[in-house]
């Protein structure tokens, strides 16, 4: 609930406009300012947890897990080094502890080449974490920045504050693509109110990136990087060649001499 900056009901006001709410109760409809002798309305208007309830509903109706890695469980994870087999096991002891974890808040970096399996594996702790009965989210940086600015309009029906606390609230945010962006002033603040905003809930993040551990503080941040470090917070290395690199011989042969399964 917000009211424009230059209203002078945030000081003036005496008396207060209630209406009810059937499913949560009372809410706060306008104000009333004795000097001006003028009703202000609260705005957004409507019961703030009916708004927050739907923006929640509208946030949760992209799924976690795009189509593209629909299929991506841990069993079907490529492992062919001691390398991948520590990256799934870690990533799938992470889905198994999930419980514990997420009262502590325990981030996870996944960090390396593209095409290495980063998608797959976060998509199959999603997988794991949903069946649990938790909430989980997948977007990229890129629709992260793009949604909060999208507030900015005064047309929206949300604000900032609660695009970020609805960020806040899903169980698992994976974010995707971190470090693809400009990495500018703006967009850093923007990912540390996102993370601290989880941070300060106990909510675990997982972090998707091509970056190396410097580049991942550098494009965050010290501030956002040094929480996804605490509570026991991983970083694991996904360093060895894209499986993509396998699909060359689309250039060279035809559909019927190839087989190429991608991991990320």
């Amino acid at each position: 609930m917000s009211s424009s900056p230059s209203d002078p009901t945030e000081t003036e006001a005496e008396e207060k406009l209630y209406l009810d709410c059937p499913t949560h109760g009372p809410w706060l409809r306008s104000v009333y300012n004795q000097q001006q002798k003028q009703w202000y309305p609260v705005l957004p208007i409507g019961c703030p947890d009916c708004r927050r309830e739907a923006q929640l509903r509208r946030l949760m109706d992209r799924t976690a897990i795009p189509p593209r890695f629909m299929h991506c469980t841990f069993d079907t994870f490529r492992v062919e080094s001691h390398e991948q087999q520590a990256a799934l096991a870690i990533c799938r002891q992470y889905a198994a502890d999930f419980r514990q974890l997420h009262t502590r808040g325990t981030c996870l970096v996944l960090r390396g080449n593209i095409g290495t399996g980063k998608n797959h594996l976060a998509c199959a702790i999603a997988r794991q974490v949903s069946e649990q009965g938790y909430s989980s989210l997948l977007l990229t940086v890129a629709e992260i920045i793009q949604r909060i600015r999208a507030t900015w309009d005064r047309q929206t029906e949300e604000t900032q504050a609660e695009v970020i606390t609805r960020f806040g609230d899903v169980d698992l945010l994976i974010l995707d693509e971190v470090g693809r962006q400009y990495g500018s002033e703006s967009e850093k603040i923007i990912l540390f109110q996102v993370i601290d905003a989880r941070y300060r809930a106990m909510r675990p993040t997982i972090v998707l990136s091509n970056l190396s551990p410097a580049e991942i503080g550098d494009y965050l941040g010290a501030a956002t990087y040094d929480r996804l470090r605490e509570n026991g917070g991983k970083l694991v290395n996904f360093d060895w060649a894209s499986y993509r690199g396998r699909c060359v011989a689309w250039l060279a042969f035809p559909r019927s001499s190839y087989h190429c399964t991608s991991q990320d």
